[in-house]
């Protein structure tokens, strides 16, 4: 679509290789922005731009609506470290928090304080608070002017916690109605919908019908239902089965959170899960996955022990990469550490965890490659990159490099997905399920959320030992119309925004 005579543009990329985020073949454009949004994709006249307006020279370069994280842990880092390079400079600009049932916001001394001491201040230190509710969470978001978008779910561990503490029992009434009131409050600020993480407790005690429940309230909301499902080994094609009553019973759409099979002897059940998240598309109910590339999943050491998932793991599967005080820990496995303590594996467990204040976060090695692709294959799966944002240790090296990993190693050197579809996958697909409005393709009205990179050197860099690496190839990414990645340097831009459901 041709510029208009007499229009005045803020920033011109010319000679890019447009890939606008909908699957369609690539094609040769100029791109418009003025102020915020896409003006126009196609031919640009020379006199279109400002006299203080910039040209960016894109050719070599694909230019893709920015990458939407739909599953992120960085709630609290979006607002302790608002630039998020390790987020940006993949090119993501909308990162979605409140993930696994757990989050910032809502909030209480009391929540803060299991924060602490139970969840092992998984999404780092929290503090001192500014806020109680959902609201307020925003607000300070909003203020601490963040380099991308953040939108986030009202997780359901937090609203149950707040409602009636940890406890494994059915909610009585008046608790049941806290937790919609909680809920509704949050859907109204803006909230994408209800997230769950159902190992992890309180939200690991909810019935079936205590979810359902919440879930027709995030539906009535117009909201959707994120669930980091009650079981991703042996009970996985059960778990799959509950998120699909939960979306058909509830009449909320599902997203299933991180799909995958745990432990070798599951290995290749996502073939016959993929198959249940079929039948129920094709009875109508709008279900979807995410996925990250990669073997090795990433959490809490303390949770995984309350929920009695350490048993399966040998301790050289398990990587401490993050500990609040004993830092020499940091990247050796749990065996290692429990020779070093001369202690037996469960032991040592618990003792670096009574060291630690329960702070620690540890990598999971107990995936199929080929499950894998598998998932990053179906039609109905985006990329999230789950990364717990870590002060200090070597976190998972999806923190740093899921987008570029996709593009360089999948779509370059494996060839398992086009071009194209990557793109699809990391735009337009999240952004249509979470109902982010005229985000996820380069679309002349659009928010100009871009990013230009080049599709031949495009890759990650961080590894398991040296994870804050950062990508290569990714030269300009734009927020809301102002570059925050140029020439390859973060600037700092405060240009990202609070994402509000259907605004």
């Amino acid at each position: 679509m041709p510029a208009e005579a007499g229009s005045r543009f803020d920033l011109v990329i010319r000679h890019g290789l447009v890939v606008d985020g909908t699957g369609a073949p690539a094609f040769a454009a100029d791109i418009a922005v003025a102020g915020d949004r896409i003006a126009a994709v196609g031919e640009v006249s020379e006199g279109g731009l400002r006299p203080d307006g910039r040209t960016i020279d894109a050719s070599g370069l694909v230019v893709a609506p920015g990458f939407i994280d739909v599953h992120t842990h960085d709630d609290l880092a979006v607002l302790r470290t608002p630039a998020v390079d390790f987020k940006v400079r993949q090119g993501v600009t909308t990162d979605i928090v409140g993930n696994c049932g757990i989050g910032a916001a809502p909030s209480s001394e009391a929540y803060l304080h299991f924060y602490r001491t139970v969840l092992g201040d998984i999404l780092g230190p929290m503090g001192a608070l500014p806020w109680r509710t959902t609201e307020e969470f925003y607000r300070a978001a909003e203020e601490a002017g963040p380099s991308l978008n953040v939108a986030s779910f009202v997780p359901h561990s937090t609203i149950r916690f707040l409602a009636m503490g940890v406890e494994r029992r059915l909610p009585a009434p008046a608790e049941m109605a806290a937790m919609k009131g909680l809920l509704a409050q949050g859907m109204e600020a803006g909230a994408l919908g209800l997230s769950t993480g159902l190992i992890y407790p309180p939200g690991l005690f909810a019935a079936t019908e205590e979810l359902i429940e919440l879930g027709r309230v995030a539906g009535e909301h117009g909201g959707i239902y994120a669930s980091h499902i009650r079981d991703e080994g042996d009970g996985m094609l059960d778990a799959v089965a509950e998120a699909i009553r939960i979306g058909e019973e509830g009449g909320v759409p599902v997203q299933i959170s991180h799909h995958k099979a745990m432990l070798e002897r599951n290995w290749g059940r996502v073939e016959q899960s993929l198959r249940l998240i079929e039948e129920a598309r094709a009875r109508g109910l709008d279900v979807t996955v995410d996925v990250y590339p990669y073997t090795a999943g990433s959490t809490a050491l303390g949770m995984l022990l309350l929920a009695g998932r350490t048993e399966d793991l040998a301790g050289d599967q398990l990587l401490v990469v993050s500990v609040k005080h004993q830092h020499e820990y940091e990247g050796l496995t749990l065996a290692e550490i429990a020779r070093r303590m001369g202690l037996p594996l469960r032991e040592a467990t618990t003792r670096l965890l009574e060291q630690e204040e329960n702070a620690v976060v540890v990598v999971a090695f107990a995936m199929s490659e080929e499950d894998v692709q598998r998932v990053m294959r179906y039609e109905q799966a985006m990329f999230g990159s789950d990364g717990i944002p870590s002060p200090t240790g070597k976190p998972h090296p999806r923190l740093y490099g899921t987008f570029p990993r996709v593009l360089g190693h999948y779509v370059r050197e494996l060839r398992l997905l086009s071009l194209e579809e990557a793109v699809r996958k990391m735009t337009s697909l999240p952004a249509r399920k979470h109902r982010l409005r005229e985000r996820g393709e380069v679309r002349p009205g659009y928010f100009a959320d871009l990013c230009l990179f080049d599709r031949e050197t495009v890759m990650d860099r961080a590894t398991y030992k040296e994870p804050r690496q950062y990508p290569e190839g990714i030269p300009y990414v734009i927020v809301n119309g102002e570059l925050v990645v140029d020439g390859g340097v973060h600037n700092g831009a405060p240009a990202g925004r609070v994402l509000r459901h259907g605004g």
